[in-house]
């Protein structure tokens, strides 16, 4: 029970990698209780899509019930589905993907983080991160050895070589714009550029959410012979675009464990990015990544200079960052989350 597989954003994409490589391990009937799209076709959808979800617990009775969970009313709603499954004694995974699911809890009174302890209660509660294990574990109150962490999964592409150059360097940003994901810090980092690295850089940033605004941003700081903002892109543009590039730049304030940084590692991308959420456990600052403070743009705009004044060095961690992502195939994931399912 979740999104649709070609919803945008990380859930999206591991919905598709679940589809995509479970359903060969599992008989799977997917629930889908939010697609993207008009405020009524939203609202349409988590409503059809959560009676649909009651229905079949009552009447299918799975083997197992899963859950993509988020925060706010996805918990809510989650919540009552998972309720509704144990009376029916049909045991529940809830698959945990909030990236700001801790301070928003931490941020209810306690009557409403004893509603939300009440209602997580699954036979398995899934997290992204050992790093968040505890975090979780401790605030909702779920026993040590129902707690499994499993980290998202990745498609794993077959990557040509890249040809050395000492040309044009492409840096992406995919995600969500807005102050969260740090595009506007990116943006502030490109006017502090060495003038050798602003000649060389070229930074495709593309999303949904604030367009408008960060192309405003871009305009104001004077960076628009650096920085094009495009929209969503399709997975094979997406793709298309991974090919080619060489950073992929994410200085979030909060964080999972993004999508975006695992599909450009797979793809031989170097990640520079923040220590937010699981990414201490995927990117090692040097090693196969570069890491920066949350909220320095002088920072990033340093790290971007010396990355581009270095073009073996870049090379070199970006084939650490392929081999660093192997683990994360998503065929291996699925086998993970079967077990998971079958333990529940």
């Amino acid at each position: 029970m979740g999104p649709r597989a070609d919803a945008r954003g990380g859930i999206g994409s591991v919905q598709h990698a679940l589809e995509a490589h479970a359903s060969a391990l599992a008989d799977l009937e997917v629930v889908t209780t939010h697609r993207d799209g008009s405020l009524a076709t939203r609202l349409w959808t988590t409503a059809a899509g959560t009676l649909g979800a009651a229905r079949r617990l009552v009447v299918g009775r799975p083997t197992v019930a899963h859950m993509h969970v988020s925060q706010r009313g996805s918990v809510l709603r989650k919540g009552l589905l998972g309720l509704l499954a144990r009376s029916r004694g049909v045991p529940v995974v809830m698959h945990l993907h909030g990236s700001q699911f801790l301070d928003w809890f931490d941020g209810l009174s306690r009557p409403a983080r004893g509603v939300v302890r009440a209602l997580l209660r699954p036979h398995r509660l899934v997290v992204l991160s050992e790093t968040l294990r505890g975090a979780y574990r401790t605030r909702l109150g779920v026993p040590d050895d129902r707690v499994v962490t499993l980290p998202n999964p990745v498609e794993w592409p077959e990557v040509l070589p890249r040809t050395a150059h000492d040309g044009e360097v492409l840096a992406l940003f995919l995600g969500r714009f807005g102050v969260r994901k740090g595009v506007y810090d990116l943006v502030e980092a490109c006017t502090r550029l060495a003038p050798v690295t602003r000649r060389r850089l070229r930074v495709v940033a593309a999303g949904d959410g604030e367009i408008d605004e960060v192309r405003a941003a871009v305009a104001a700081a004077g960076v628009g012979d650096v920085v094009e903002v495009v929209p969503w892109l399709d997975h094979a543009e997406r793709d298309a675009l991974l090919r080619r590039a060489e950073l992929l730049v994410l200085p979030s304030a909060a964080e999972g464990l993004p999508m975006a940084v695992l599909e450009a590692m797979a793809f031989g991308v170097v990640p520079l990015v923040t220590p937010v959420g699981a990414l201490p456990e995927l990117v090692h600052d040097g090693v196969n990544g570069v890491v920066v403070p949350v909220g320095d743009p002088a920072a990033l705009a340093r790290a971007l200079d010396d990355l581009l004044a270095d073009d073996e060095r870049r090379r070199a961690l970006g084939r650490r960052a392929r081999r660093d992502a192997e683990p994360y195939s998503a065929t291996r994931w699925a086998v993970r989350l079967a077990a998971i399912w079958s333990a529940a």
